[in-house]
């Protein structure tokens, strides 16, 4: 194990023209779209954890409580916010894929990101992914809306291919805005992937994830089986169109949602 700081090398390696996915817990993460997406990727790659950020100097802990597990009078776990890095050799692929897992920290931001940049230059990176999760006043009765931002235009062009809608936005800003500029410094092609989820829906949005990976899956390369998630995220629509005939109250939103929706969110230009 090898500490730089506030970074912790539990594996050296040297990455082969890596495309990175990273993910963040808190603000950017609405009903766990990123985290959710990126969990299963690491899961289903079965990826292997190299690293983690000691997450002391981010976090204010009585806002990011750390989590605790107590049996029978005796505390069993403690864990505070994680910030870990996993890794992915694929021998069909000329690109390695790291994955980053993290929650959005209260402070040191870029103390943080440089953190991450350590990690990254332990080789070559091709691109890098953000996955974030917004919430959105859509109904799931559609299919999922993403968005993105990207600091090159051939990205932004690619997104437009992928069926990925270019965000418009001004405003208060995640940290995928301090790395997409950072990133840019050093020419590194970068995208920032939002899954627009309802708001009606519960801590968890499987379909919108699942919607996020089958658009992102080209563009950084991703040789993953989705079909388990895909099984998930039929079974969530089909819970939420059974509570729809069970429940008028919920019926009559997701119709009013609908009809705002075909009104508001016309086909975009770069799709006709």
């Amino acid at each position: 194990m090898v500490t730089k700081e506030d970074l912790i090398i539990l594996k050296k390696i040297t990455l082969r023209s890596a495309n990175v996915v990273m993910a963040f817990s808190g603000w950017p993460d609405a009903k766990r779209v990123a985290t959710y997406a990126a969990e299963y990727l690491r899961d289903s790659l079965k990826a292997e954890k190299i690293g983690e950020i000691d997450p002391k100097p981010y976090y204010d802990f009585t806002i990011e409580r750390p989590q605790v597990t107590i049996k029978d009078g005796l505390m069993i776990e403690y864990s505070p916010p994680i910030n870990e890095f996993y890794f992915r050799r694929d021998k069909k692929s000329s690109h390695d894929l790291l994955i980053f897992i993290g929650t959005e920290p209260h402070t040191n931001w870029v103390r943080y990101v440089n953190s991450i940049f350590k990690v990254m230059s332990s080789g070559k990176v091709n691109r890098i992914c953000i996955f974030g999760g917004l919430i959105d006043r859509i109904p799931h009765t559609v299919e999922p809306l993403i968005s993105g931002v990207a600091n090159t235009t051939k990205l932004v062009e690619e997104m437009k291919s992928s069926s990925i809608k270019p965000a418009d936005y001004s405003g208060p800003s995640s940290i995928h805005s301090l790395i997409l500029n950072e990133c840019q410094k050093k020419g590194i092609p970068t995208m920032s992937i939002w899954g627009h989820a309802p708001e009606y829906v519960g801590d968890v949005d499987p379909r919108t994830a699942h919607q996020l990976l089958l658009k992102v899956k080209d563009l950084i390369g991703l040789n993953v089986d989705l079909d388990e998630l895909g099984i998930e995220s039929n079974l969530f629509r089909k819970q939420l169109d059974s509570l729809m005939k069970k429940d008028q109250t919920f019926s009559e939103l997701i119709q009013s949602l609908e009809i705002e929706y075909k009104n508001a969110r016309r086909t975009p230009d770069y799709l006709t």
